[in-house]
């Protein structure tokens, strides 16, 4: 099992994380295998995908040791250790939901509760969180927010999400954040409708390279490749 701190370094360098919200567990791991053979080292799925539990167990045995899988929109204490024991390495919540810190720590996983205000920001961090996300992002300002933020709380880690763009993500972390979640089931519409996932993991690495200029995202299908693929 990974250490806390090689899973926030993992978070942390790989800036960018794959957000899934789609309809049943099996268009979810499709997705995942496809954002990951896309590049991406850090995959969501969130709860509100029916089956996600059995999503996020698949995805966990079989990505890659440098790939991590998070469970998303986690709203209390039971459905924290659900998720920690399907295979989970981080928790990721849409409010300042705190019951979820104490299972992920006692099982060395990160712990991600939300906060918009800087009141709840310091709240969660306070309680114990490892990061906190300020959501939703674009709705309450967007970079110039977390840059405002930042001034008075320059030490807590933040994630950024909520109708965050691809090509927004560089003034994110200019403005102070570590982490960028990218909702890659609305993003990515269009290739899923193609019901080719060749094609998802193609408009996934674009994605990612629009997302971090400058760094690569690596080559095609570079976990994976067609064999992993396939099509729905």
């Amino acid at each position: 099992m990974l250490s806390i701190e090689r899973r926030l370094r993992t978070l942390f360098q790989a800036q960018v994380v794959g957000i899934i919200r789609v309809a049943d567990a099996e268009c979810a791991v499709g997705l995942g295998r496809a954002l990951i053979a896309g590049g991406f080292r850090c995959v969501e799925v969130t709860m509100t995908v029916a089956g996600a539990l059995e999503a996020i167990k698949a995805l966990a045995q079989e990505a890659p040791e440098d790939v991590m899988i998070g469970a998303g929109t986690v709203t209390g204490a039971v459905e924290a250790r659900q998720c920690i024991e399907a295979g989970a390495q981080f928790l990721v919540s849409p409010i300042c939901e705190t019951d979820i810190i104490r299972p992920s720590r006692e099982a060395g996983v990160v712990a991600i509760p939300a906060g918009m205000t800087p009141t709840e920001i310091v709240h969660a961090w306070r309680l114990g969180a490892h990061v906190v996300k300020v959501f939703p992002a674009g709705a309450i300002g967007g970079p110039a927010f977390i840059k405002a933020v930042r001034g008075p709380l320059p030490d807590i880690p933040l994630w950024v999400s909520g109708a965050v763009q691809p090509g927004e993500t560089q003034a994110y972390l200019a403005a102070g954040a570590q982490l960028v979640g990218l909702n890659a089931s609305a993003l990515l519409a269009s290739p899923l409708a193609a019901d080719n996932w060749e094609a998802v993991a193609a408009a996934a690495q674009a994605m990612l390279r629009q997302a971090q200029p400058g760094n690569g995202a690596g080559s095609p299908l570079a976990h994976g490749g067609e064999s992993s693929l396939g099509r729905r």
